[in-house]
């Protein structure tokens, strides 16, 4: 969009030449008339510099290393005019040299936020508040999910802002199809990043809620109880080769006789 055209001049400031005789360099971002400047923090000596191309005129290894430095903020600009068309945000000259300092933060990134909630979950299992194929699970969600965005869009993150339902759609379609998940572990999976738009929803990082008017329904799991016969075969099995599977052995049969559940193990 030719408003949001930008031209970036590098120019000197022989007005404040220093004590060793070089004077400071300053970056313009001019776009629709506005502008705006800053320090590159590099000097030159006045006679040294090119105004037409804005780069030090020698070839001497300092001055190839100063026009290198400058080439580097060109292309950090570009990166950055690019990214804010991308995201539809406001651009002007300000907002552009304020994310080239690092004085405004980037978009808040989907796999970013759901990673600081699975850091969250790493402390209630330390805490003993929930088990390790929970954490597990959370874990291996957020990965999924960084596949997904990478098979889709070839990228492995995404601003979080950006997500929506068509989306959320596409990845319940990932995991049955490309992970071969059954309906409960999709479920599962699909509420794990429900949890996170929600978080997202409460920070104000989002916006609209990508889950409106979605439902999932898990399937309900019939599963037989083992019989005496089975319990007594287990018991039985030689597993003195398999130390590890015997203490699992062990453990399933001490549970089977004092009702203890697995996932307090």
């Amino acid at each position: 969009m030719q408003e949001n055209y930008f031209t970036l001049t590098f120019m000197i400031r022989k007005a404040q030449q220093k004590r060793s005789g070089e004077v400071p360099i300053f970056a313009r971002i001019t776009i629709s008339g506005q502008r705006t400047e800053f320090n590159v923090n590099r000097s030159v000596d006045a006679d040294n510099w090119n105004a037409a191309k804005g780069m030090a005129k020698g070839r001497s290894k300092k001055d190839l290393e100063l026009n290198k430095y400058l080439d580097s903020i060109r292309v950090r600009l570009s990166e950055i005019h690019s990214k804010l068309i991308q995201d539809e945000e406001a651009i002007n000259p300000i907002i552009m040299k304020n994310y080239y300092l690092g004085k405004i933060a980037g978009p808040r990134m989907l796999c970013e936020v759901f990673t600081g909630v699975v850091a969250q979950y790493k402390e209630k299992l330390d805490c003993g508040d929930i088990c390790n194929s929970t954490y597990l699970r959370w874990e291996r969600c957020v990965k999924y999910l960084s596949e997904f965005l990478m098979k889709r869009d070839g990228v492995p993150d995404i601003p979080i802002k950006k997500l929506t339902g068509g989306m959320i759609d596409d990845f319940e379609h990932f995991l049955r199809v490309t992970k071969e998940n059954g309906n409960n572990a999709a479920v599962k999976y699909l509420r794990y990043l429900k949890k996170v738009t929600r978080v997202a929803i409460a920070n104000k990082w989002l916006e609209d809620d990508p889950f409106i008017e979605k439902r999932y329904t898990r399937t309900e799991a019939h599963r037989e109880a083992v019989n005496e016969a089975e319990l007594v075969r287990i018991m039985t099995l030689d597993l003195s080769d398999f130390p590890r599977l015997e203490r699992v052995r062990d453990i399933f049969i001490f549970c089977c006789f004092t009702f203890v559940a697995l996932t307090n193990v």
